[in-house]
């Protein structure tokens, strides 16, 4: 989850807009009125809608949501428009952003890509380079698995300096949008050699004095060098790759790392043959959500994870990409629905029942039936995921909270949102 910040969005303008929604996905900007029956429906399904839409509608008067949301709850399978409020204005998605992120990688890498560490021999007699592949999951272990191998190629008599190899992705800088106070402690400078779960600002340092460490315990005299760029076409001396994209996804969306997210922001540019910069990474990624037919109207993805304050995404958008990833494309995207991986109400990861989510009465009945992604900043609030209604029909919803109540506490408005979401079960 997007931890709070210190920045506002800025005073905007409430404007509540009424329409009847619609059985196709044009129905943006609607608010809220009971639905009429569609032609192609189940008796059940229309009941179920009809319910949903005349439910929301009366919730959404509540003093700890407040004026300023967009919601769009949709038939996954129809395109059915069952309930929806300014869906096509750009909001602050926070850690919404994620799902955009988690749909790129998917589908410019594939989920079997792996992250490759690679160490080679030194230009210099005595040196080794180890150089970062972008592993947004790379661990102590990882390093040591690395050290191990990489002590079998060398003299264990010679002493060995370790220099490094951050070039794939652009020298470390802080992200567009990115409030001063959230970097290191929310999310880090962004290299291509940084070990899962570092928020500092010297990543790359503090990973290869991890396997320099682990090195001298393997039994190799070593010390850490300079920052050094390996000749292309250069046999390497040892190399891991335990980690996958999917395993990146799971990680992301589960518990909101914004660190995996922004690496792999990055990645999705370099498959995508553009260059990895924040700008590079941006125009790549929105090109290809077009590509995979994705409307960008209004959107800005400025970085990977959701911490800016430069992003922008539509309630729509998020819909639309939860619909292609839950039942457009099932099989590329199943990373994202798979355990472990996008939270589950009241189970685990950023919706546990710990940090009191769906726990509250109208929302603890639903506790397991909602699959979301979560997103928080100082004053946004966002859930964006996938439900069954009461007639067992697949909805994708997309709630964006910004400019939040600050009478009442994140919390408060965080299970307003989960009793909206409860609403597209029929449990409440």
């Amino acid at each position: 989850m997007s931890h709070d910040g210190s920045m506002s969005a800025g005073p905007r303008t409430h404007v509540w807009r009424l329409a009847l929604p619609v059985a196709v996905v044009l129905a943006m900007g609607a608010g809220l009125v009971p639905t009429s029956a569609y032609a192609d429906a189940t008796a059940g399904s229309t009941v179920a809608e009809a319910q949903v839409n005349n439910r929301i509608s009366k919730r959404l008067h509540n003093g700890a949501i407040g004026p300023d949301l967009a919601l769009v709850v949709m038939d996954a399978q129809s395109q059915r428009i069952v309930a929806s409020r300014d869906a096509d204005r750009p909001m602050l998605p926070a850690s919404n952003m994620k799902l955009v992120t988690a749909v790129n990688v998917l589908s410019t890498m594939g989920a079997p890509a792996r992250f490759t560490t690679t160490v080679f021999a030194g230009s210099t007699p005595g040196s080794i380079v180890l150089k970062g592949g972008g592993d947004p999951l790379l661990t102590k272990a990882s390093l040591r698995a690395l050290a191990q191998a990489t002590a079998a190629a060398v003299d264990p008599a010679a002493p060995v300096i370790v220099d490094t190899d951050v070039s794939l992705f652009p020298r470390e800088s802080n992200g567009p949008g990115w409030t001063r106070g959230y970097v290191p402690s929310v999310v880090s400078p962004v290299s291509a050699l940084a070990l899962l779960g570092d928020y500092s600002t010297r990543p790359a340092q503090h990973a290869a004095d991890a396997f320099v460490a682990a090195l001298r315990t393997a039994g190799i005299q070593a010390s850490r060098g300079r920052p050094v760029t390996v000749a292309d076409g250069q046999a390497a001396l040892a190399s891991i790759d335990p980690h996958t994209v999917a395993d990146a996804v799971h990680l992301m969306l589960l518990d909101s790392e914004n660190n995996v997210a922004e690496i792999l922001f990055r990645h999705v540019a370099l498959a995508a043959g553009a260059p990895p910069t924040w700008q590079g990474a941006s125009a790549a990624a929105t090109a290809n959500l077009a590509a995979l037919g994705i409307s960008t109207t209004g959107i800005r993805v400025a970085d990977g994870s959701g911490v800016s304050r430069s992003d922008s995404l539509t309630a729509l958008t998020l819909a639309s990409l939860l619909r292609l990833a839950s039942v457009g494309d099932p099989a590329r995207y199943a990373a994202i629905f798979d355990p472990g991986s996008l939270p589950t109400a009241g189970v685990d990861g950023t919706l546990r029942a710990r940090l009191h989510r769906f726990t509250s009465g109208p929302s603890a009945c639903a506790r397991g039936a909602i699959r979301a992604k979560t997103g928080t900043l100082h004053d946004t609030i966002a859930l964006s995921g996938t439900a069954q209604d009461a007639s067992g029909q697949l909805k994708v919803f997309a709630f964006l909270v910004n400019d939040r109540p600050t009478r009442v506490s994140p919390l408060r408005t965080r299970q307003a949102i989960d009793g909206l979401a409860s609403t597209i079960t029929g449990c409440w």
